[in-house]
């Protein structure tokens, strides 16, 4: 089973910008958040998005058979 795009380049453009911060923000919070579990949990969503921006892939939406890419 081949893996297609189903992003959009507004929709990779929004994950990007969301991974970026929200990985910043997990690794640079200082002591915003005091609970290391939390700061892991932001950081793997924030890795998670910046994945679906490189790859074009996303599996949820693969999951609800949801494309925001057109044809």
């Amino acid at each position: 089973m081949a893996i297609t795009s189903n992003l959009s380049t507004i929709d990779r453009s929004l994950r990007g910008i969301i991974g970026i911060g929200v990985t910043a923000f997990a690794l640079l919070n200082g002591d915003i958040i005091d609970d290391v579990f939390i700061e892991v949990l932001l950081g793997i969503f924030g890795v998670l998005n910046l994945i679906s921006l490189a790859s074009g892939w996303c599996p949820v939406y693969h999951l609800a058979g949801i494309s925001t890419r057109k044809p």
